[in-house]
C-alpha cells in the first residue's frame, strides 16, 4: 500500500519533540551539567523538564517510521540522491549559521576552527573523533548509519526481494542479545553500524510502518514492538544512572518508563487511525521547521545567553531566544530551505550522477511544490 497522505500528526510530535529537547537544554542540562552556561533556569526546569530528553526516542521511531515507508519502490540511486539533498542542503545552511555565530560571539567559552567547520560539513565528524560544530549534531550520525541501512537494504533487494519486516526481526534479535555479548568483537564492530542503543527505536517505527500499511497489530507485530520498548526503556535507564553522577541527582524510573510509553502509545494511535482531528495540514510547517530548529537551537542560544546575561532580565533572554529560534527556522524552510535543495538537487545531482556513472532527468522540486520540502525525516 502506497502512502497517499501526509500524516500531518506527525508532523505536530516531531516538532513537540524539538521543542521538549530545546528545553531540556535552555532550562537544564546547559547550566546543569556542561558548564555551557552561567545562566540558570532550574527554577522553571523543577522536575519534569529533564525526561523530555526520552523524546529522542521519538525522533527515532519516526524516523524508522517515515524511512521505511520511503524506501518501498525506489530505485538505489533515487534514495541516495534523495536523501543526500535533503540531509544535507538544510544542514551545510545551519552548520555555517552555527560556525559564524561562533567565532564572532562564542569565545571563550565556544570556539571552532575553520577546518572543523569543513569537516563537520561532512557529518563525519563522529567517526574521525573530532569536535562537533554544535552538540546537538550527535544525532546526525545516527541517523546517517540508518540511512546507510536503509541504503544497504536497497542494494540487497536487487539481488534478493527480502522484506523489511524480515530485516527488522533480525535487527531485532541481535540487539536482544547485545546486552549479553558486547564484549564479544564482532558485536563490538556491529555495534558500530546497527547502534544497538537506539535501534529499538529505529526498529519499532520500521514495524510501525507495516502496521500502518495493513492497519493491523497482529500478536508478532505487537511483541516485536512491545520488545522494543522494553530495551528501549532499558537503555534509558543506562543513561539514567550515568546521568545521575553527570548532574548528582536523581531520576525516576516510573517516569522514564512513562514518558517512552507515551512516545510508543500516540505513535501507535496515529497510525492505527486515531488521533484524526490532528490530522491538519498547517502542522506541515511544524513538521518541516523541526530540522533547523533542532540544529540551530543549542550552541546559538548557549552564546545568546552568554552575551545577554547581565544586561537583560533573563526570562526576557529565554523567551527571546526560543523564539528567535522558531522564527528563524520558519524562514528557512519558508523562504530558503526550497530554492537551496532545488539548487543541490540539479548540481549536486549532476556529481553524484557522475560518481555513479549514470545520467537521469533532474526531478528538481517545481516552486509549488517547495513548501514540502523535506527535513531529514521527512515522509516524502
Amino acid at each position: 500500500m502506497a502512502v497517499k497522505q501526509r500524516i500531518y500528526q506527525i508532523d505536530l510530535l516531531r516538532f513537540v519533540a524539538a521543542v521538549g529537547i530545546m528545553l531540556v537544554h535552555y532550562l537544564y542540562r546547559g547550566f546543569k551539567a556542561d558548564n555551557l552556561t552561567n545562566l540558570s533556569f532550574l527554577e522553571l526546569a523543577g522536575e519534569w523538564v529533564k525526561y523530555c530528553a526520552v523524546f529522542i526516542d521519538l525522533f527515532f521511531i519516526i524516523s524508522g517510521f517515515v524511512i521505511t515507508l520511503s524506501v518501498a519502490n525506489k530505485s538505489v540511486t533515487y534514495f541516495f540522491k534523495s536523501r543526500v539533498v535533503r540531509l544535507f542542503s538544510v544542514y551545510w545552511l545551519c552548520a555555517f549559521i552555527t560556525y559564524l555565530v561562533t567565532i564572532f560571539y562564542g569565545a571563550p567559552r565556544f570556539t571552532a576552527t575553520f577546518g572543523q567547520f569543513l569537516f563537520n560539513l561532512t557529518l563525519l565528524q563522529d567517526f574521525f573523533d573530532i569536535e562537533r560544530l554544535d552538540g546537538a549534531y550527535w544525532t546526525m550520525s545516527v541517523e546517517l548509519r540508518f540511512y546507510a541501512l536503509a541504503l544497504g537494504y536497497l542494494i540487497l533487494y536487487r539481488y534478493k526481494k527480502i522484506k523489511v519486516n524480515t530485516i527488522a526481526y533480525i535487527w531485532l534479535g541481535l540487539t536482544v542479545i547485545y546486552p549479553l555479548v558486547q564484549n564479544i568483537f564482532i558485536f563490538k564492530v556491529l555495534n558500530l553500524f546497527l547502534m544497538f542503543q537506539w535501534s529499538p527505536a529505529f526498529i519499532a517505527g520500521m514495524l510501525m510502518a507495516d502496521i500502518y500499511k495493513s492497519k493491523t497489530v497482529n500478536l508478532k507485530n505487537g511483541i516485536a514492538i512491545g520488545i522494543c520498548f522494553i530495551l528501549s526503556c532499558f537503555h534509558r535507564l543506562i543513561y539514567a544512572k550515568m546521568a545521575m553522577v553527570i548532574y548528582n541527582e536523581t531520576f525516576s524510573e516510573p517516569v522514564i518508563f512513562a514518558v517512552m510509553f507515551s512516545a510508543y502509545g500516540i505513535m501507535l494511535l496515529v497510525i492505527l487511525g486515531g488521533l484524526k482531528w490532528m490530522n491538519k495540514p498547517y502542522f506541515l510547517y511544524l513538521g518541516i521547521m523541526t530540522y533547523p530548529l533542532y540544529l540551530l537551537h543549542q550552541r546559538i542560544g548557549y552564546i545568546i545567553f552568554n552575551n545577554l546575561m547581565g544586561y537583560m532580565n533573563k526570562y526576557v533572554i529565554l523567551i527571546g531566544t526560543i523564539t528567535l529560534m522558531i522564527t528563524a527556522s520558519f524562514i528557512i524552510v519558508r523562504y530558503i530551505a526550497g530554492p537551496l535543495s532545488n539548487f543541490m538537487e540539479k548540481y549536486l545531482g549532476k556529481v553524484i550522477d557522475f560518481i555513479l556513472g549514470i545520467k537521469l532527468r533532474s526531478s528538481s522540486l517545481p516552486k509549488s511544490e517547495i513548501e514540502n520540502i523535506p527535513s531529514k525525516l521527512s515522509d516524502k
